[in-house]
């Protein structure tokens, strides 16, 4: 995965006030922390975050002035509502430490089970790895070509890449081809009792 370079700028004044000013000014607060240095408060523009999230990668060098600090995109705060971006967290790398991020899963073909009226689940969307910055992969493709009923795809099964430590359990389900159940739908409560009463015997 590569280095995507962005402008920032240190953001001096604080406060949820100040926040608010600089969305309305479309500028997005953020925050660049870790390695035990001090952490640097940072204010950005939404059109360079919203470049480098179109890339696709976590790596970002974050270009202040003459100086690039070389980070991780670790959390991404949106409004409920909108998804509109409210703030950014990124941590510290550097090229010779491994880093614990989340990537993508890309699931590739049809399974094989869905045309004996089975159905595919993606149980998980995202993959947990551990790697150097730059031997991190932008996602993990997984060829379900082959997945018949009742078959399931692991973290096991992932192919491995060099230098790429999965963080999931071996057996952790990652999808799944099923046959759907059918729902059996239950009578009525009024229905049943009024079919459970026993009927008038006609009047004399």
């Amino acid at each position: 995965m590569e280095f995507i370079t962005i402008d920032v700028a240190r953001r001096e004044a604080l406060g949820s006030s100040n926040a608010i000013r600089q969305r309305r000014a479309d500028l997005i607060p953020g925050v660049l922390c870790g390695m035990k240095r001090p952490n640097i408060e940072l204010s950005i523009a939404r059109t360079e975050i919203q470049r480098f999230l179109r890339t696709g990668s976590h790596l970002v060098e974050l270009k202040m002035g003459d100086q690039t600090r070389p980070a991780i995109l670790r959390e991404m705060q949106t409004d409920a509502l909108t998804d509109r971006i409210l703030h950014v967290d990124f941590v510290r790398v550097d090229d010779a430490h491994e880093v614990e991020t989340d990537v993508p899963l890309a699931f590739k073909g049809r399974a094989k089970g869905e045309v004996d009226g089975g159905v595919f689940a993606a149980v998980q969307d995202r993959v947990s790895v551990k790697a150097k910055p730059r031997a991190l992969p932008r996602s993990y493709l997984v060829d379900i070509s082959n997945m018949g009923l009742d078959d399931t795809i692991t973290a096991a099964d992932l192919l491995q890449i060099e230098g790429v430590t999965v963080m999931h359990p071996a057996h952790a389900v990652l999808a799944t081809c099923h046959v759907p159940r059918v729902a059996v739908e239950k009578p009525d409560e009024d229905e049943a009792d009024q079919g459970s009463v026993a009927p008038t015997p006609a009047a004399e």
